[in-house]
């Protein structure tokens, strides 16, 4: 029982959920609960394909910035998202470009001083940028080109910071794996080797999704088997897709009527992005029949 809370207590945090955190003095009866600190927040990464679901978590990640280490934004692909590659003949497919993530940050920056009024825990906007890389986008997999991205992670996962890194996977592995792929291909033939492969296997936690391409089961889980993985086939499932089974009364605040009125409307230039069924925003580059708000 135990083991299983510990997952879900892990789902939750990955999942941008709120994180209250305690800490206790070490005095015995003078044992007080004190206020959460930056050291004490879940450091995550977050790494994402940009569907139209991946751009609200965006959203609520941002709005959720101020409970948790964001280190990194990195943008990749999936089966279902890939920018395509013309010099390969690879044609993009539901690919949405990278300049939204962007802009929301700007719209991020211009309701950052309202958040910031209610905590000052709320990260700086160019922080933000400054941690917003392009990753492995060209194709579904690709995990042979060393991106920008995938130095990013690469960095992030050799650093010195020895808190746990979870490592949101809202689309596919593949930049994870090239991050990984880089370290093995840098270390695996020296000295050095055994206590990077502990490094890693102790700090990073995978997260995810739907398992969106093959490089997790055709790289990681080959050649980092003691990497800690929680592979979301059914959780995500069910609230993405099997939402309509709750009660009348919680799928009320879940339907976009409600969500406009209390979420959406005169809530600011961020809110303005966050996409509702029939809402009548198109998104270039999206299939048509893809397009929830049509």
């Amino acid at each position: 029982m135990k083991k299983y809370f510990m997952v879900f207590k892990k789902l939750a945090i990955v999942f941008c959920m709120l994180v209250v955190v305690v800490g206790c003095s070490s005095g015995g009866e003078d044992q007080k609960v004190v206020t959460q600190t930056n050291q004490e927040k879940a450091r995550t990464v977050i790494t994402t394909d940009g569907e139209v679901d991946d751009m609200n978590s965006v959203i609520r990640a941002l709005l959720y910035s101020n409970d948790m280490d964001i280190s990194g934004i990195v943008l990749t692909s999936s089966m279902y998202h890939y920018a395509g590659d013309s010099e390969k003949g690879i044609e993009p497919f539901r690919w949405i470009g990278t300049d939204w993530i962007f802009d929301f940050l700007d719209d991020y920056e211009a309701v950052y001083d309202n958040l910031k009024a209610h905590d000052e825990d709320y990260p700086e906007p160019d922080y933000l940028r400054s941690v917003t890389k392009i990753g492995n986008i060209k194709n579904k997999g690709e995990m042979d080109e060393v991106t920008e991205g995938s130095e990013f992670l690469k960095d992030l996962f050799l650093d010195d910071d020895q808190r746990t890194l979870y490592v949101q996977t809202w689309g596919g592995t593949n930049t994870t794996a090239r991050a990984l792929k880089s370290i093995e291909e840098e270390y695996k033939d020296t000295d050095e080797w055994e206590d990077i492969q502990k490094k890693i296997n102790d700090k990073l936690v995978l997260y995810i999704i739907l398992d969106q391409d093959d490089s997790y089961s055709d790289y990681i889980a080959k050649n980092w088997p003691d990497i800690e993985i929680i592979n979301d086939r059914s959780n995500f499932w069910h609230f993405a897709y099997a939402w309509q089974m709750h009660s009348d009364e919680l799928n009320e605040t879940l339907k976009a009527d409600w969500c406009y009125e209390n979420l959406v409307k005169d809530k600011g230039p961020l809110m303005e992005n966050y996409a509702l069924m029939g809402d009548g925003k198109i998104i270039e580059g999206e299939n048509y029949e893809e397009l929830r708000g049509t």
